[in-house]
Parts: C-alpha cells; sequence; structure tokens
C-alpha cells in the first residue's frame, strides 16, 4: 500500500491544519457540496498559458498559435461554469473571460520579449518517494507501514539560452506586486525542484521562473503603472542570450538531446541569484536556487510529510483574517469553535471528494518537448547515462 500526500495537501497543513484534516485525501477527504460560483481566472490562465507554451506549437506561426491560447482559456472558464453550477445571468463569468482575453492580447505581445527559454513540459505531473528526515537514504514509511510518496504539478518547465532548466510558475496578480523575497519563499515551488529530480535522475533544475501578470487597476489609488514593454526591451536586451520564438525547433534540435542534461555545467553561471523583468503589467522573477537551497526542501518535505502521517498529529486550526474568509470548511469551522458538533454541518453540505479523473483539455500534459532541451523518454529504474566524451 501506499500513502500520497499532495502539494496542496502540504500547503493547507502547513497553513491550517483543521482546513487539512476536513480536506485532505489521507484525511477526511471532504469538499463542499456548492463550490464557489466564481470563476477562478487564475486557474484559466495557467490553462491557456499550457497551450501557448506547448512544445509541439513552439514553432508554430504566431497567427496560428494565438487563436488556439484564447481557445483555451475559453474551454478552461467553460468548464468551471459547467462544474460551478454558475447562472447564464452571473455577469462575473463574460467580464472574467474579457479580461482573460485582455491579458492574453497584451501578453503575447510582451512575452517573445523576454522569452530566454524554450518550453519542455507544461502542465506537467510527477511523484516521488518522500525520504525519512532521519534516514535520508531510505523512504519514509506511515505508522501503518505504507510507502509515501509525494505528488505535485509543474506549469512549465522550460531551458534557457545556456541549456539549464527551470521551473516556471505562472501568477495572476491583482493589485501590487508582492515582494521578491515573497517569491523566493515559494517552499511548493522550491520542493518542486527537489521531487523533479528524484523524479527524473540525472536531470539538475537551476532553479524557478515566476512568471506573474497583473489585472487592471480599477481604482484611482491602484498600483503605478510599469514601464512600456518595448522601450525596457530595448534597455535591457543587451548582451543578453535570447532563445528566439519561430527559430526551427525552438532553437536547438540540432544539438543532440543526450548531451541537453550534461551541457549546463560548462555554462558559466549566471551572476544575480534574482533577476526580474516588469513591464506593461507584466513581471518575471528568475530566481537561482542553489544545490543547498534544493536538498534542504527536500528535508523540509520530509519532516512535514513525517509529522502529516504520524501518530497523534494534532489538527488545531490557526485562525487568520488573510485565510479564513477564503476557507471552503468555514462554517464547520465556526460551529467547532462554538464547541458543538460540526457532523450535521458536514453532512449537509459537504460530501466525499470523488476519485481524480483524466482532465479534458491538458494538452502537453505529458510529452516531453522536441525544441531545445528535450530530453529522451527513460523507464522509471533506468540509470541516466554517462556523459559524452
Amino acid at each position: 500500500m501506499t500513502c500520497v500526500v499532495t502539494a496542496a495537501d502540504r500547503e493547507s497543513f502547513r497553513r491550517c491544519r483543521r482546513q487539512w484534516d476536513f480536506g485532505a485525501a489521507t484525511r477526511q477527504n471532504l469538499e463542499p457540496l456548492r463550490p464557489p460560483a466564481a470563476p477562478d481566472l487564475d486557474r484559466a490562465m495557467r490553462d491557456a498559458l499550457a497551450v501557448y507554451y506547448y512544445p509541439g506549437m513552439w514553432d508554430w506561426d504566431r497567427r496560428v498559435r494565438l487563436p488556439l491560447v484564447v481557445q483555451g482559456l475559453e474551454r478552461a472558464l467553460a468548464r468551471q461554469r459547467e462544474r460551478r453550477g454558475a447562472g447564464p445571468d452571473d455577469r462575473r463569468w463574460s467580464e472574467a473571460l474579457e479580461a482573460g482575453r485582455d491579458l492574453l492580447a497584451r501578453y503575447a505581445e510582451w512575452a517573445p520579449t523576454v522569452d530566454r527559454f524554450a518550453p519542455v513540459l507544461a502542465e506537467a505531473d510527477y511523484e516521488v518517494t518522500v525520504l525519512d528526515p532521519d534516514r535520508p537514504s531510505a523512504g519514509l514509511v506511515t505508522a501503518a507501514g505504507e510507502a509515501v510518496r509525494y505528488r505535485g504539478r509543474i506549469d512549465l518547465m522550460a531551458v534557457d539560452a545556456r541549456d539549464a532548466y527551470w521551473i516556471v510558475r505562472h501568477r495572476l496578480v491583482d493589485g501590487d506586486w508582492p515582494p521578491a523575497g515573497q517569491l523566493a519563499a515559494d517552499e511548493e515551488a522550491l520542493t518542486a525542484c527537489w521531487a523533479w529530480e528524484q523524479f527524473y535522475l540525472g536531470m539538475a533544475i537551476a532553479g524557478t521562473v515566476v512568471n506573474e501578470f497583473r489585472l487592471p487597476s480599477r481604482s484611482p489609488g491602484g498600483p503605478a503603472p510599469d514601464p512600456p514593454a518595448r522601450r525596457w526591451w530595448r534597455r535591457a536586451a543587451r548582451g543578453r542570450p535570447v532563445v528566439r520564438q519561430h527559430e526551427p525547433s525552438g532553437g536547438g534540435r540540432s544539438i543532440p538531446q543526450h548531451r541537453r542534461m550534461y551541457a549546463q555545467a560548462r555554462q558559466p553561471p549566471r551572476a544575480e541569484a534574482i533577476e526580474q523583468q516588469v513591464a506593461g503589467g507584466f513581471r518575471r522573477t528568475w530566481l537561482r536556487r542553489s544545490r543547498t537551497d534544493v536538498a534542504q526542501a527536500g528535508r523540509r518535505l520530509g519532516a512535514d510529510v513525517a509529522e502529516m502521517t504520524g501518530r497523534g498529529v494534532t489538527v488545531d486550526p490557526s485562525p487568520s483574517e488573510r485565510h479564513c474568509p477564503a476557507c471552503p470548511f468555514l462554517d464547520p469551522c465556526r460551529v467547532l469553535f462554538a464547541g458543538d458538533d460540526a457532523g450535521p454541518v458536514l453532512l449537509s453540505g459537504y460530501r466525499q471528494r470523488p476519485p481524480e479523473s483524466p482532465e479534458e483539455g491538458r494538452l502537453g500534459g505529458g510529452a516531453w518537448g522536441t525544441g531545445r532541451g528535450a530530453a529522451p523518454p527513460r523507464f522509471r529504474g533506468d540509470r541516466p547515462a554517462a556523459p559524452p566524451q
């Protein structure tokens, strides 16, 4: 038997253990009978950008590719609306669609000027063995003797002009840009670097790239506008290696695939640990991660999961003005705070989460790209090939 802990489970455990206890698959595994009716534009934009960065279409002419990207946004919002049972008169959905179309149109003008990478994988899942924090050479097991696995998903894996691999996260921002230190402290993204190196032995992840797009402010006191993208690009592009769009095969298929994972060791590293590019309502932050950073992320994962799966784990809540209003389990939590039985609330408003089913429209979810940085397929248990002499 295997115990699977997801990245979402771990995030809720770190945020509020009562929320984790209600929703995690290894606990009560509950979900609301009536999901929120509001659209999730962040999720829909990530679905659309999975089409934009689908490796198989990276060489296509933009006039052919961009309509498919917009269709990806439309399909994502349509699926959300159907699942959530939103009424036909709910204007939030049409407003979200128009906002998403506008963001994509502007992104399509900005991204080619700063895309110093080529896509390798889009919307890719991984699942790895969690290491025991007390015995790092052994896998963690639960008190019942089950092996523990960690499962997550990355928005995009890309390779830069120096042949180094990066994990890219897409984020919708409503308001001011978060501080760079907050982005660097993203535990899920850093853990994904460690997990992917375990999932695909022999590959080293250089770091994470946070790709942010901001909704236009509707209030006079909103965030200050960013400089125009083109003016910024003329200043910043000098001397920077760029993986250009629309070159044959993403600009790199002629280099033998099996050399890719070793080429990065012979390239000079970036001088800066953090680089940012900001223009026109978009921001891209490059966060280089050291070998120590990645290794420590694996150890922290083991410690968290050991506590999650151990005997006698406590499920005390962590009240927060930021997190509580959006928590799907706020009603039963309030009942428990009042010292009453939450059973009736759970029976009337929640259900067991059904098993996961294949997601329609996950374009590129399980295929390696064939352009710059593409890696040859290997089966579980294969050892990485020796570097070419």
